[in-house]
């Protein structure tokens, strides 16, 4: 073959190969038209919240209510009893009664809030409580924003506790912390 004819050949192979590439390019395109526009990669949706928080969140909670009953076992057992179940204070002496007499002040069974407030929210009695306490009962004031020791996450984490050991077993859904300044989230 003379070197015309290659040459020849090399140039019609390319054009053919060119022809060929746009028709490919252009049935691509067309394919894409009829699919409708398409959104970039961060328009996407992503998953759902549940299958990024839901391991998460059930993690929280667990470890929100071992928390809660340590927190429970030191602050709180030596008046309600080690398991929750109600106890005796001990020679109580009302405080600015003059001349009021020590007595022993029974402390109500824990698992048992929704049975002493029928139609109120569990975790709502047990959060109001625990923070404002129960003058002139001797459940003292545990909030730090009413002058106790306990921050909100501690009390959080506590009502958590109280929640999963009622003795009726109905599911009621765990407190979720909310920083002071916001609403606490139920």
């Amino acid at each position: 073959m003379s070197r015309t004819t290659v040459l020849i050949l090399a140039v019609v192979s390319a054009i053919l190969l060119f022809f060929a590439l746009i028709i490919v390019i252009s049935s691509a395109r067309e394919k894409a038209r009829q699919a409708g526009p398409s959104a970039p990669p961060s328009r996407r949706p992503g998953p759902t919240d549940e299958a990024l928080e839901g391991r998460l969140l059930e993690n929280y909670q667990t470890e929100s209510v071992r928390l809660g009953r340590a927190t429970f076992e030191e602050f709180c057992s030596r008046c309600h009893g080690i398991n929750a179940q109600g106890g005796t204070v001990k020679r109580y002496v009302t405080p600015g009664v003059k001349g009021a007499k020590p007595t022993d002040v029974h402390a109500p069974n824990l698992h048992e809030v929704y049975q002493r407030h029928p139609d109120e929210d569990v975790g709502t009695v047990a959060w109001t409580t625990i923070q404002k306490g129960r003058p002139p009962t001797p459940m003292p004031t545990w909030g730090v924003r009413y002058g106790g020791p306990m921050n909100d996450q501690q009390i959080t984490d506590l009502v958590n506790y109280i929640l999963s050991i009622q003795s009726d077993n109905k599911k009621r859904p765990l407190l979720e912390f909310q920083a002071a300044g916001g609403r606490r989230a139920e």
